[in-house]
């Protein structure tokens, strides 16, 4: 994927600089960024402490203007074990194995379903949605929401998935508003 980025990035620049590391080795870079995105990173903290250096290191890469901000994709901690019922997503080819008890730590097989009958996992780590909040104040974040994953098209094909989203997005600032409220200031 980070092939097909560069080149992409190469055929048509856009300025996107793509990085290949594990975040809790990134040295702290020359130009700071507006806008950092991860899919499923913080999932992968096996403790409290690597998760707060991981939010630790998102900060520092964020520019400390009040259009930076950074936004993330993530297991959905805010609808406790409802959406880690491991049969609920098996129509979406994707089920998931979850250590009990759950509590902060707890190691989450995720198993997606290829048409070929293959399949691929990998593990991840469930951590409560307080603890995600912390973690982002201690980094200096001054704002953080949790915005539920929407669709706006074929709402009825994904009715029951969106009522218990297997995902829920983090949008955090530096600064002490919303995105929202920013583009309303722009607009």
């Amino acid at each position: 994927m980070i092939d097909i980025g560069r080149a992409c990035e190469d055929a048509h620049p856009l300025g996107v600089i793509y990085h290949i590391s594990d975040v809790q080795h990134l040295v702290s870079p020359e130009k700071k960024f507006d806008f950092v995105v991860a899919f499923y990173l913080l999932n992968y903290a096996k403790t409290h402490e690597e998760h707060d250096r991981m939010a630790q290191i998102i900060g520092e890469h964020l520019a400390g203007s009040d259009k930076a901000y950074f936004l993330r994709i993530i297991g959905n901690v805010c609808s406790g074990e409802s959406a880690l019922d491991p049969d609920r997503y098996c129509k979406y080819s994707y089920r998931c194995e979850v250590e009990t008890p759950l509590v902060d730590g707890a190691k989450i097989k995720n198993i997606h379903f290829n048409p070929d009958s293959t399949s691929c996992s990998y593990i991840t780590y469930y951590f409560s949605s307080s603890f995600y909040e912390e973690a982002f104040q201690k980094a200096d974040f001054k704002y953080f929401e949790w915005v539920p994953v929407e669709t706006a098209y074929e709402l009825q094909k994904y009715e029951d998935l969106l009522k218990c989203a297997p995902v829920i997005d983090i949008l955090a600032h530096k600064q002490t508003s919303s995105l929202k409220q920013q583009l309303l200031r722009y607009n």
